[in-house]
């Protein structure tokens, strides 16, 4: 064998081993890479479907491996969170509709509650309605109605009685009455602010109340009939039966010089001696003298 033929088949050797060398340097970075793909991250995602406005609960997520090329910024990753049983995006309230196996992103939550338009619409519970009323100091808890706490509403209105009306009600309403036209409604704002902040009082000039479609109607008709006044409940107390019973507030029940007056005038009527004579358009009360007892 030539020298030449040595040199070429020395040649084919050492090309055949680059070869063989890239080719093991190429599988073992595909199986590095496919290694860590099989691993994946753990991310946060939805266990059920969620809808816009509820509220993030730790029982509505869990955790699942995705691929690392899979895993995008917004994402929440398990290895990022100090304490996993209180995530920074619980309680916290959806921006959208989230659908079961989604991953949980930061914008898909409100993360920050500071009011806005977004956060108060997503505070509504679903069927209700938030409706904006006018308030004064003294038409609200003296500015102590915080976003929380839940009110009754009282109208406080004047009275026109017409035609016959008056006669009827003469001795139960003179000119004022007051009732509570709605009861427990939930604040959801006070002014511009819809977080619930410390309890100082604050000099407000609109509540925004959380009610049904027919409340927001009654809301909308009491600011035209009168004064709205708001008045706090207690923390947790639901109304009873002896609360849909409230006899009704006029100015002849609460005040006691009008209750003497009627009260001397229909004791008057009945024992009064006259004769009501009628004489084509003039009417004549015409005094008698009472019969006396046999």
């Amino acid at each position: 064998m030539n020298r030449s033929v040595l040199m070429i088949m020395g040649g084919a050797v050492i090309v055949a081993i680059i070869v063989a060398m890239l080719v093991q340097s190429n599988l073992s970075s595909k199986s590095a890479k496919n290694n860590v793909m099989a691993e994946g991250v753990e991310v946060l995602v939805a266990s059920k479907m969620l809808m816009t406005g509820e509220v993030l609960k730790p029982s509505d997520v869990h955790w699942e491996s995705l691929s690392s090329n899979a895993v995008f910024n917004g994402m929440i990753r398990r290895k990022d969170q100090a304490d996993e049983n209180k995530l920074e995006v619980h309680d916290k309230l959806l921006r959208r509709d989230l659908m079961s196996g989604e991953p949980i992103t930061t914008q898909a939550v409100i993360m920050d509650a500071k009011g806005g338009g977004t956060f108060l619409s997503a505070s509504v519970a679903p069927g209700m309605r938030a409706v904006g009323i006018p308030v004064k100091a003294e038409t609200a808890v003296g500015g102590f109605v915080t976003v929380g706490d839940y009110v009754d509403v009282i109208l406080t209105y004047q009275i026109s009685l017409r035609g016959d009306a008056g006669d009827y009600a003469f001795d139960q309403i003179q000119n004022f009455g007051s009732e509570t036209i709605l009861s427990n409604a939930r604040v959801l704002a006070v002014d511009q602010n819809a977080k619930e902040g410390d309890r100082d009082a604050k000099l407000a000039r609109t509540v925004t109340l959380e009610v049904s479609k027919e409340g927001a109607q009654i809301l909308a008709m009491g600011t035209t009939m009168g004064t709205i006044s708001l008045s706090l409940r207690h923390l947790g107390e639901k109304d009873t039966q002896a609360d849909s019973d409230v006899p009704l507030t006029t100015d002849v029940t609460t005040s006691r010089v009008i209750k003497k007056i009627y009260e001397t005038m229909n004791k008057s009527k009945t024992t009064s001696n006259a004769v009501r004579l009628y004489s084509g358009t003039t009417v004549v009360n015409v005094p008698v003298r009472a019969a006396k007892a046999p």
